[in-house]
């Protein structure tokens, strides 16, 4: 069939004779030939080749070049007696059409300007090509020299290009002869959208003519897969404008496609519409345009406007959890131009290629509109997918909202994506583009660039430890923006213990997070989520304290407490901490470890810091047979920073228990209120210990404990032999 379709389209083009431009002269000057390769007919009159352009479609290849004629003689000269071919070192021969009409004489002292156009095989090099001067002579030829394709291509910096030229002409003959426009082939993108799988192709068209064209209606575009199957493509980007001659326009165009179409064998075909089946006018080798980055690879981003602009998935996390596989992105951004760069609007979206489903993710963070040089600026994306995906079947898009760059603050549309079966698991609320050549919506988003996200886990066995950020302990996190945490709130982890309760056979941990309030008016306190995630993938959920403030005052810090329940066994040296929007959309995923209470000098309870400079233990035997202990206490408190306490702060309570580790009486005290607890000497009495009770190795433990909705955590500060 592609056979059939190659010989109708030569067959349509074997009167193509390209239309006249304007006859180009120049002064000769001999200098401005220096170096350049010429087939000379004389001392004074010599060929040059210029401007030379290859292109490598799907089935064939186009050369373009101009031929100069120099004439520094004393006499015109009349390029009609010579003619023009392109061999390739096979001595294959391929005719060279004149794209222009022009004046063939050359006067004395001028340059003749001539443009050729020759259909080749796309398989040829420039290194085996070579335009071909001939001298007509009574009908018969007479070999005059060859210009090297490589050669002018090499002097010029020029590549080849994966292009199709397409003669306008064929499509409508109210346009001129030399109505030719190019169309080179750039990225291309499959993404689950809206139900249905898609692929985006950006296409660069130039417009090779002296006038001002548009694309007709009758062009038709169609992608043909390796089976021979079509599928049509629709201009949703940059095909309604006028293109200017010499002028390049980016433009994209998308096919709705199976979800299981490969990649292998892929071809774009442009067609008069609806002749696909008989009638090519040019194709493109789109399977070797689909690019997927991988993890922390950069690319050059993928428009001519913002040149200089790399883009790069620089992390990506994925970790198993209850409700499904939590997955992280940061996308980077870095100016390696000279120039300032406007930043584009992106957005991201988390794809299964072999299960189409998929879910949406924004960046609303406030950023700067513009990048300086070596300047970058990060984008972080999270999502939730079902939990039996694998993450070598999961990739990242990133794509660009149209019409207009810059931070844009709108709320998101994030959600879950499911797999319903049906191919409608995505999320995505994007425009799919219009139909026809005509514009795509000012608002419609574009992809920009895929990752894959293999290497971000192991699938359903991932931890989120190894993809956590490095964290020092009391900065403020640099969480994902959500609609949760205003942006004027600092959150930090400032404190991490653990003891253990030897009596229920679990640990305890308790995490201290200080919440600031940068603005200048009250905010309300947010309630995230957090759990804490160790290296083998075990995750321990975070209770929140029972009871907290409503609000943060301005230029005010205040404390808020999280315990988790974790087994005896835990060390609890390598953990990620994890923090949650109410979506339970992860905001955050940073490196912590327990921190070891000292055995000497002060003990942080932050805010406060206490250390017991020396202590006393009295017993005293009442008549009923029981014993009252008093603790003398010389105690150093200080506060470490100014941050509000309330009724709800955490208390210390002291424990007597015998050597059995029973209770045998206890005592509360909090670090406010009439009776709190501060510096210099001070006594803590313990009474009502029976006599049958005691035994040798009494101790006092010393806790700080914090009310949970799962009862009260405690960490142990201290213990006090008497």
């Amino acid at each position: 069939m592609k056979q059939q379709r190659k010989m109708k389209r030569l067959l349509s083009r074997s009167a193509l004779m390209l239309t006249a431009a304007s006859f180009l002269t120049l002064p000769l000057a001999t200098s401005a030939f220096a170096g350049k390769e010429g087939v000379f007919l004389s001392d004074s009159v010599y060929f040059t080749l210029d401007k030379v352009a290859l292109s490598a479609g799907a089935d064939d290849g186009s050369l373009r070049f101009s031929l100069g004629l120099n004439n520094n003689s004393s006499s015109p000269v009349d390029f009609n007696n010579y003619g023009v071919k392109v061999i390739d070192t096979n001595g294959v021969s391929y005719t060279a059409k004149l794209s222009e009409k022009v004046n063939g004489r050359v006067k004395a002292g001028e340059t003749g300007t001539f443009k050729f156009t020759s259909e080749i095989p796309s398989n040829l090099t420039p290194g085996q090509l070579k335009v071909d001067i001939f001298e007509w002579n009574y009908n018969t030829m007479h070999d005059v020299g060859a210009l090297s394709v490589e050669a002018a291509m090499e002097e010029a910096g020029q590549s080849v290009h994966q292009q199709a030229a397409i003669n306008l002409q064929e499509l409508d003959s109210t346009y001129a002869d030399d109505a030719v426009v190019t169309a080179e082939l750039g990225n291309s993108y499959k993404v689950y959208k809206d139900g249905a799988w898609l692929v985006y192709t950006d296409l660069t068209l130039e417009n090779l003519s002296n006038s001002t064209l548009k694309l007709p209606d009758a062009l038709e575009l169609n992608l043909q897969d390796s089976k021979g199957l079509t599928y049509n493509a629709q201009f949703i980007s940059g095909s309604g404008q006028n293109l200017l001659p010499q002028q390049p326009v980016k433009t994209t165009i998308q096919t709705a496609v199976p979800a299981a179409l490969e990649a292998n064998g892929l071809s774009l075909l442009f067609s008069p519409k609806g002749k696909v089946k008989t009638t090519v006018l040019g194709s493109l080798n789109v399977a070797n345009s689909f690019v997927v980055g991988k993890i922390g690879g950069g690319t050059q981003y993928p428009n001519a406007d913002l040149s200089g602009l790399e883009i790069a998935t620089t992390w990506a996390a994925a970790s198993k959890q209850s409700d499904g596989l939590h997955l992280q992105a940061n996308v980077t951004l870095t100016n390696k131009s000279d120039g300032i760069i406007t930043i584009p609007n992106l957005s991201a979206s988390f794809q299964a290629i072999r299960s189409s489903v998929a879910v949406t993710s924004a960046d609303n963070a406030v950023r700067t509109s513009y990048l300086s040089p070596n300047e970058s600026t990060t984008f972080r994306f999270s999502g939730i997918l079902p939990a039996g995906l694998n993450t070598d079947a999961l990739q990242l898009v990133v794509s660009e909202k149209q019409g207009g760059a810059g931070n844009s603050n709108t709320q998101a549309n994030t959600g879950t994506g499911t797999d319903t079966g049906t191919g409608s698991g995505s999320s995505d609320t994007g425009n799919t583009g219009n139909s026809g050549n005509s514009a795509s919506s000012k608002t419609a988003s574009l992809p920009v660039s895929i990752t894959t996200l293999a290497g971000a886990g192991q699938g359903a066995e991932v931890s989120s430890y190894t993809s956590a950020e490095d964290y020092t302990i009391g900065t403020p996190f640099k969480l994902t923006s959500n609609n949760l945490i205003d942006s004027n709130i600092d959150v930090s982890l400032v404190e991490l213990g653990m003891s253990e309760n030897s009596d229920f056979g679990f640990k305890t941990i308790v995490a201290k997070y200080k919440l600031t309030n940068k603005g200048t008016t009250s905010l309300n306190l947010p309630d995230f989520q957090t759990d804490l995630t160790n290296d083998e993938g075990y995750t321990y959920s975070g209770a929140r304290q029972s009871t907290v403030a409503k609000s943060i005052a301005p230029n005010t810090s205040y404390v808020l407490n999280y315990s988790y329940m974790v087994p005896g066994t835990e060390t609890a040296d390598k953990l990620a901490l994890n923090l949650y929007d109410a979506n339970r959309l992860a905001i955050g995923s940073y490196k912590a470890a327990v921190q070891p209470v000292p055995t000497t000098g002060a003990v942080s309870l932050y805010p406060f810091s206490i250390a017991i400079n020396d202590y006393t233990v009295s017993a005293t035997y009442s008549k009923d047979q029981s014993y009252a202990y008093r603790l003398r206490l010389d105690l150093d408190v200080k506060r470490q920073e100014q941050v509000v306490t309330d009724a709800n702060f955490s208390s210390l309570v002291f424990e007597v228990v015998d050597s059995e580790d029973r209770l045998l009486s206890t005592k509360s005290m909090s670090f406010i209120g009439q009776d709190k607890i501060m510096s210099g000497i001070q006594f803590i009495d313990f009474g009502s210990i029976k006599s049958e009770q005691l035994n040798t190795n009494v101790k006092i433990n010393l806790y700080e404990v914090v009310s949970t909705p799962n009862g009260d955590a405690k960490r142990l500060i201290k213990t006090l032999d008497m």
